[in-house]
């Protein structure tokens, strides 16, 4: 099983931590990962709003970056599975669109072909074949009680991003991210306004008091479930919650934090390493008193 690994541009300056741990992760469970020189996905909102074309090229380049390997490519992040995942469905389907990227394309030496996929790590880990490797390779399991926060992008629009696992109604419930930590013994738990977005798109490009006011009120959902920490799959979501925590707890005194972590993080602890291996110990919302409970230090 080998993939083009897609960091993206947040993890690499912001949090090397979620790429450490995912490279762990992946080595132990049989998932070979290959760099390759991508460039910024773009992202699924500014430019792609200004000039469709423009945001299509760039994103075709790092596509033809992966075929022209011949590899499947593998994102860390909600908005740049978003981003690829919606460029290669249109190239793949319109005739018009794929002339023109290409024309653009010409200049540095690449066609695009549309002979790959792109997938996301969530999606990777749920296999079947690398749930039983985690199985086999599990040390211990994380006994606490976890809420999960899929972010927007990864799973929305539905019909662009799972249209085979649609309902009759054509409408789509994330629950990888639920299944998978129940394997290593956590307790995913229920909490009203699950899939509210986090709020970091507002709180970039509008007003950033306004998203983490979306933070707060997820938070008061997610205590009032007595969940003891959070999990993400997208570096944007995880500096909201871990961020603006810290931000809120300068303005409301009595503000109860919760740890988040991310989603392959929490795998890595399971396999037994260390909160400073899969980077947790550099976290703005401290773990070490939940780590230690659980006998993990």
């Amino acid at each position: 099983m080998k993939y083009a690994l897609y960091l993206g541009c947040a993890i690499p300056i912001k949090y090397p931590g979620f790429e450490a741990a995912t490279r762990k992760v992946c080595e132990r469970l049989n998932i070979d990962l290959v760099d390759l020189p991508f460039a910024c996905c773009p992202p699924p909102t500014s430019l792609k709003m200004v000039h469709y074309d423009s945001w299509l090229a760039l994103a075709a380049l790092n596509l033809c970056l992966a075929e022209e390997q011949g590899l499947n490519l593998m994102t860390l992040c909600s908005g740049c599975v978003n981003t690829l995942k919606e460029a290669n469905h249109t190239l793949k389907k319109s005739d018009s669109k794929r002339r023109k990227v290409n024309k653009i394309l010409e200049e540095q030496n690449h066609h695009y072909k549309g002979t790959i996929e792109v997938t996301h790590i969530l999606d990777v880990l749920y296999q079947d074949t690398v749930i039983e490797r985690l199985i086999k390779e599990k040390v211990r399991d994380i006994p606490v009680k976890i809420g999960c926060h899929y972010g927007c992008h990864y799973f929305r629009p539905p019909k662009l991003m799972y249209p085979e696992e649609l309902s009759e109604s054509e409408s789509y419930v994330p629950v990888r991210m639920d299944h998978l930590l129940s394997i290593i013994g956590m307790e995913p738990t229920e909490y009203s306004r699950k899939f509210l977005c986090c709020g970091s798109p507002l709180g970039a490009n509008a007003d950033q008091d306004a998203g983490y006011a979306i933070v707060k009120e997820k938070l008061r959902h997610i205590r009032e479930r007595e969940i003891e920490a959070l999990s993400v799959i997208c570096p944007s979501c995880f500096e909201q919650f871990d961020m603006g925590q810290i931000a809120l707890s300068r303005k409301f005194k009595d503000l109860v934090k919760v740890p988040t972590f991310y989603l392959t993080q929490l795998i890595g602890l399971s396999l037994g390493m260390s909160p400073k291996e899969v980077g947790t110990d550099v976290h703005r919302v401290k773990s070490r008193k939940l780590l230690e409970s659980i006998g993990i230090s």
